[in-house]
């Protein structure tokens, strides 16, 4: 993209031509004046809207009140996602805003300032695709996948043909999603197996043996503990194993350990304790000694609630036995490999190179339920260090869960589900989301596509996807990197003869050049409008004028089908061909001379400039621009380059200009084929 700078300073270069009209003119001959510093930064530019000016344009907090007045918020994101403007995000209203953002790269121009601002519109933007570009995503979490299984420790992070995606998604984006509008799309990302996972025998947590004790009070006083301390720590029972329970208070975790003679029997998970006695440490583990403290147990509160876990890797396992000082329970959990040997349960975590963990006094209906040499997802306490061969060795661990990970193969699957007021279902047929495994197919190591991927790739995939064109429309919903962003972005494909293209992109995006002047009340469209019509076949922009004045003279032309020929791309009434891209004003070319028996060619020619000049061509503006209207006074301009192909076979650029004169009616004012002789 270039910038063009017509004419910098412009405000300098007038002083200079016009002294007089400086108000610190008359001073200048005063001895001893200095006229104060011009900050002024008066330019007049060409400037082309870059796809990061797209997103300041939905991301201004003006523009997004804007949009939330009207109650088009879902068409201003969509601006952000596509890079264009649509129907109801137009120029007149959004660009002003973007102009003055300090984001923009010409945010400091100053009053008198004009830019002519190039952008890319879409007139009739499908309202699917605009909800589709609006969104919201989401992926789904460990909490969600438990809540589908229904189940304490046995479950797998994925759904499965038991617990399937379709039952359980609604539920859980009504709980992700409380307050969603009608007609609201979400973009769900969530791994699937097609065989179910085997789970062992389930976990299950003691009933409570007595009721809460109100008048229990827990203390905060663990996290400060430290050896030698004689203090009543009051607590939950949070964890038991085979010498003795942690004990939490609202400040952290503590082991209480018998030596021997521990009855795992008298103690339940969520029990009310109360324990009183010295603070010891073993392996740099802080601990009560159970068969010297005092315990005493008031009730029970139910289910009991864990802290979310540290999440270890190896390497933090080799960290944390370097650990010197004392320290209490941690929460953690760990992905790794369970081996048994005898009365020991170790594991082993990817990453770790001298840190071995080792489940510390497992209960025997525990250990029962673990197969050695199978990877487990492991939650419980961090209590301790110890030794081997004099070195930090082991991470002991108190456990409270084990669960196997990754019990089937899984894939990574994206989806679009849609809410209608009521609740949540599977979008329609008509939509068809990238999945990550496409991405990697096209190509990507990233899941999503960027540049000009989309209009190489796409195609492509749908045609693979839907080989025999049975499907006629699709909208695409796919991820877009752009300007350090991953956005979600939906376009409509059709198919037609034989391949896919983009309905919006490839035909009802058009661009257009309007210029902006910098008031005093801020930035203002002058609504006048510059658009070059490139010569031949394909041409969206010429396509979309020339057709408009073909559809013109079919719905206003007395006996139009002697002018429209059959294909309905063309009319003889004033030239305009939609499928040659120009306007076609050759008296030697057959097919047009059968269209004015008996009129010569120059009558000819002369009469079908005037009626572009003054009917079609200002019929088909009527059509393009509804709401163009007169401001201030002032009468905009809608100025045409085109190339029209003239007698002698020649294709020659001409320049036409209509003004409006009142909503929705343009005037002819000039056009260049009446000042240069037709070659």
């Amino acid at each position: 993209m270039k910038t063009y700078i017509k004419n910098t300073l412009l405000a300098g270069a007038v002083t200079l031509g016009m002294a007089s009209c400086s108000e610190n003119s008359w001073n200048d001959h005063l001895d001893g004046f200095q006229a104060g510093p011009d900050f002024s930064n008066v330019q007049t530019l060409d400037y082309t809207l870059e796809a990061s000016d797209y997103e300041l344009i939905a991301g201004n907090s003006a523009n997004k009140a804007l949009a939330q007045a009207a109650g088009t918020s879902d068409e201003l994101k969509a601006v952000g996602s596509l890079g264009y403007l649509n129907g109801q995000i137009t120029p007149s209203e959004y660009i002003p805003n973007l102009l003055q953002d300090q984001g923009f790269k010409y945010f400091t121009l100053s009053e008198g300032s004009a830019i002519n601002v190039t952008y890319r519109i879409a007139k009739d933007l499908p309202q699917e695709m605009v909800l589709l570009n609006a969104a919201s995503q989401y992926t789904v979490t460990e909490t969600d996948y438990k809540s589908a299984y229904n189940a304490g420790s046995n479950f797998a992070e994925t759904f499965c043909p038991d617990v399937p995606a379709e039952t359980n998604l609604p539920k859980i984006l009504s709980k992700a999603f409380p307050d969603a509008a009608d007609n609201t799309y979400a973009y769900v990302n969530y791994k699937n197996a097609s065989i179910n996972p085997v789970f062992g025998e389930e976990d299950t947590t003691p009933a409570p043996v007595a009721k809460p004790d109100p008048n229990f009070k827990e203390t905060e006083l663990v996290a400060t503990a430290k050896k030698g301390d004689n203090i009543e720590v009051c607590g939950i029972v949070t964890a038991i194993c085979a010498r003795g329970f942690i004990l939490t208070d609202k400040s952290g975790s503590i082991l209480v350990y018998w030596n021997s003679g521990f009855d795992s029997t008298a103690y339940k998970l969520g029990d009310q304790v109360a324990v009183e006695g010295e603070v010891g440490v073993y392996n740099l583990g802080l601990q009560f000694d159970g068969t010297k403290a005092t315990v005493d147990v008031y009730g029970n509160v139910g289910e009991v609630k864990y802290p979310a876990p540290v999440k270890y890797t190896g390497k933090m396992m080799d960290e944390a036995i370097k650990a010197t000082e004392d320290f209490t329970a941690q929460y953690m959990q760990v992905t790794a490999t369970v081996s048994i040997s005898g009365n020991y349960v170790n594991f082993s975590a990817d990453g770790a190179t001298t840190a071995g963990g080792s489940v510390y006094q497992i209960p025997a209906d525990m250990k029962a339920k673990l197969q050695s040499g199978k990877e487990y997802l492991l939650r419980g306490y961090f209590l301790s260090v110890s030794k081997s061969g004099g070195a930090p060795k082991y991470f002991n661990v108190l456990l409270t869960e084990a669960r196997i990970t990754s019990p089937v193969p899984t894939t990574d699957v994206s989806a679009l589900y849609a809410y209608d007021g009521t609740s949540w279902s599977q979008a329609g047929d008509d939509i068809v989301v990238v999945q990550p495994e496409d991405y990697k197919a096209m190509g990507s190591s990233y899941g999503n596509l960027e540049g000009e991927q989309p209009q190489q790739y796409l195609p492509k995939f749908l045609a693979q996807k839907y080989p025999y064109g049975a499907e006629k429309e699709k909208y695409v919903v796919y991820k877009y990197y752009s300007n350090k962003e991953t956005v979600l972005r939906c376009e409509q494909y059709a198919y037609e003869d034989g391949t896919w293209k983009n309905t919006i992109s490839d035909g009802g995006v058009v661009t257009e050049t309007n210029q902006f002047v910098y008031k005093s009340t801020g930035w203002k469209m002058d609504p006048s409008i510059t658009l070059v019509l490139p010569v031949g076949k394909n041409q969206a922009t010429s396509m979309w004028f020339y057709q408009a004045v073909v559809d013109w003279v079919s719905a206003n032309i007395p006996d139009a089908s002697s002018w429209v020929d059959s294909f309905g791309t063309a009319e003889y009434y004033s030239g305009c061909s939609a499928y040659q891209g120009n306007v076609n004003i050759n008296s030697s070319y057959a097919t047009l001379v059968g269209y004015y028996p008996g009129v010569g060619a120059d009558e000819m020619i002369a009469l079908m400039k005037k009626r572009f000049e003054t009917e079609t061509g200002p019929g088909a503006l009527s059509v393009l621009y509804p709401n163009m209207a007169p401001i201030e006074g002032t009468e905009p301009t809608v100025t045409v380059t085109f190339t029209a192909w003239v007698t002698g076979g020649a294709k020659v650029e001409y320049t036409i200009i209509w003004k409006c004169v009142a909503k929705g009616k343009f005037e002819f004012v000039s056009c260049t084929w009446n000042d240069t002789p037709q070659e």
